[in-house]
């Protein structure tokens, strides 16, 4: 039988204001061995608690397109922290996406110039009747002869400073076989007496000879087109200068191109069969010319013969 022991009376103790404060020094203890487990002893280890961000040079040299590969640490390394790299320079040196140091920008000409085509627009019949527009016909063949020296005008002195439409009038007069330039009218650019000047020296001495015409005199409106620092146009292009689109007139063997909206060409100089139709700017390999008619070769591989005017060609 067991005997129960009398309780004894509670008894509560409250600590005093200095046993309740906190022990510092514990605490200090505490944080730094908390430190040393937590954040030292990993890095000490080499342990990646986390990803990492990649480094800027390794990162910049496997985005640019073929940049050498950055060298890898050698076995045993102590971490992953970057180390120098030789590629390092060749990176700096590379354009970065790819882009590539750009070429040196192509000459620019003082002026471009674009000529249209000409307008006949009055003639005068072999009885001295003048006539309007279109009761005067075509002349096919004289843009091929005017266009080109009209281009001229891009070396002209006073182009430089030119921008704006010219108007010209080119008087063909076929019993003197000559060509006179004047001034037409509604002028967009300076001077345009200078320039003019310019185009009776490009003119002087053009012989007619060879356009086909259904009266004795004609009188043709020809715009020109100056645009100032325009770089020089591609071969071909209207606009380019005579120099620019069409091979040496000289020697078998040269290239050209049609400057006609449509050239024919024939199996024989003059009156041969027609036996193909060239569109502008279609190049043709040309023979020694003979009565302003020159020898070809065109279409795939320059395989096919015939003849062509040299008006059809700018010549």
């Amino acid at each position: 039988m067991f005997s129960r022991k009398a309780d004894g009376p509670l008894s509560v103790q409250i600590p005093s204001s200095a046993e309740d404060r906190p022990s510092w020094s514990r605490v200090g203890v505490i944080a730094a061995v908390g430190f040393l487990v937590g954040v030292a002893w990993p890095k000490l280890a080499g342990v990646r608690m986390g990803p990492s961000l990649p480094e800027s040079a390794s990162s910049v040299a496997s985005s640019a397109p073929g940049a050498p590969a950055p060298a890898e640490a050698p076995t045993g390394a102590a971490g992953p922290g970057p180390s120098p790299s030789p590629t390092v320079p060749a990176v700096a040196a590379t354009p970065v996406g790819g882009a590539s140091v750009p070429a040196p920008s192509a000459a620019a000409l003082p002026v471009s110039v674009s000529v249209g085509h000409g307008v006949v627009f009055a003639c005068k019949s072999s009885d001295g009747d003048a006539m309007k527009g279109g009761d005067c016909g075509s002349l096919p063949g004289l843009d091929g002869i005017v266009m080109p020296r009209l281009r001229k005008l891009a070396e002209c002195p006073d182009a430089a400073a030119a921008s704006g439409k010219l108007h010209l009038v080119v008087h063909v007069d076929f019993p003197r076989g000559g060509l006179r330039v004047d001034l037409g009218r509604g002028h967009a650019v300076s001077a345009p007496e200078a320039l003019l000047a310019c185009a009776k020296e490009d003119m002087k001495d053009t012989a007619v000879t060879g356009v086909q015409h259904d009266n004795p005199r004609y009188s043709v409106a020809y715009s020109v087109t100056f645009a100032g620092g325009a770089p020089a146009p591609a071969a071909g292009v209207e606009g380019a200068s005579p120099a620019a689109s069409h091979a040496p007139s000289a020697g078998d063997g040269s290239s050209a191109q049609i400057v006609w909206e449509v050239a024919i060409i024939r199996d024989a100089p003059k009156t041969g069969k027609v036996v193909a139709r060239l569109q502008r700017g279609t190049e043709i390999h040309l023979g020694a010319p003979k009565d302003g008619w020159y020898p070809v070769k065109f279409g795939d591989g320059f395989a096919s013969d015939g003849f062509v005017y040299r008006g059809a060609i700018g010549r």
